[in-house]
């Protein structure tokens, strides 16, 4: 009797610690604690980033809840983490969910950031699935970094293969001979522009009476010219009534001229009349052709007469010549 009441204490105990090892183990399997209740959120990340199951869900750096399954979603692309989070512990949906790690090597684990406008906002709720932010991929940045070493690498080469040409082309020998050469003819070219501006100012100061006087003598000039201006305004107001009157003369004269021409053009008088009449102009012409006919007649007349004279003119001597014998 007394072994079967051992045995049976032995196993009552055995059963208990086997019972809370169960206990336990479930608590951290699943990421319960203790005597704590818990609420389940889901977690859609585009990479686990090396998250294990057991992962803990910090905020602000102090443990909230752990991370209790991992799963592979449908389209193989993304991961569902199931998280366990103390009752106590509420959060908004303006919360940001990513993957971090304590420290540069350190374990892996799910960061909740909240927002800045933390009163705009519920909080989540059991069941709630919530899309979380790509983590940071170490193996890509270090692809980034070895890309950027590469091209850094590559201008390098190209800056060394720059100042080889510049030392080979600009900095050789005959370039900075040609460089001496021109530094020279510059140094040259200075000093004969001192010389030239020397000589200037020797010219000036040597002709400045020269200058003076001309000054001098522009300005006696234009002291003469307005006198003569003056002299000449003073004519034109002292013989402003004659001026007055020889243009009215002229405007006079001019309407004269005026009217003469529109009663020639009007066919009146005389030569307007001839100017209209066809007869009379006939006439007029006929009369001017026969005083040039009579005036050349004249002319001939005149001629002989100064030729032969008056008494030649008037008597013809007889023929005094003998006819021949027969």
């Amino acid at each position: 009797m007394k072994d079967s009441r051992i045995e049976l204490k032995v196993g009552f105990f055995v059963a208990v610690g086997l019972a809370m090892l169960a206990v336990l183990v479930l608590s951290f399997s699943r990421g319960l604690t203790l005597f704590h209740s818990s609420y389940t959120l889901r977690i859609l990340l585009p990479n686990a980033a090396g998250l294990k199951p057991t992962a803990d869900v910090m905020m602000a750096g102090v443990p909230i809840g752990k991370a209790s399954q991992l799963e592979l979603l449908p389209d193989g692309r993304s991961v569902a983490v199931t998280v366990s989070i103390l009752s106590e512990y509420h959060i908004r949906t303006n919360a940001v969910f990513h993957v971090d790690s304590l420290g540069f090597l350190g374990d892996q684990y799910i960061a909740v950031t909240p927002s800045t406008n933390v009163e705009d906002a519920p909080f989540w709720k059991h069941g709630d699935v919530i899309q979380g932010e790509s983590p940071f991929d170490m193996q890509e940045a270090v692809r980034s970094v070895a890309g950027l070493m590469d091209q850094a690498k590559k201008a390098v080469n190209d800056l060394d293969r720059a100042i080889n040409t510049v030392n080979a082309g600009v900095l050789s020998g005959q370039s900075m001979s040609n460089f001496s050469m021109a530094l020279s003819n510059i140094n040259t070219m200075t000093g004969v522009a001192v010389e030239v501006v020397q000589g200037a100012d020797v010219l000036i100061h040597s002709n400045t009476p020269v200058v003076g006087a001309a000054v001098s003598n522009f300005y006696k000039f234009s002291a003469k010219l307005n006198l003569v201006a003056d002299d000449l305004d003073r004519l034109v107001v002292t013989n402003r009534p004659v001026i007055d009157q020889a243009v009215r003369n002229l405007r006079d004269t001019s309407a004269s001229v005026k009217q003469v021409a529109a009663d020639l053009e009007a066919g009146k008088g005389l030569v307007g009349g001839l100017l209209k009449d066809e007869e009379m102009k006939a006439q007029t012409a006929s009369m001017i052709s026969n005083a040039n006919a009579v005036a050349a007649e004249l002319n001939i007349f005149s001629s002989n007469l100064n030729q032969r004279g008056i008494w030649r003119m008037l008597w013809k001597p007889k023929n005094t010549e003998k006819e021949p014998a027969r």
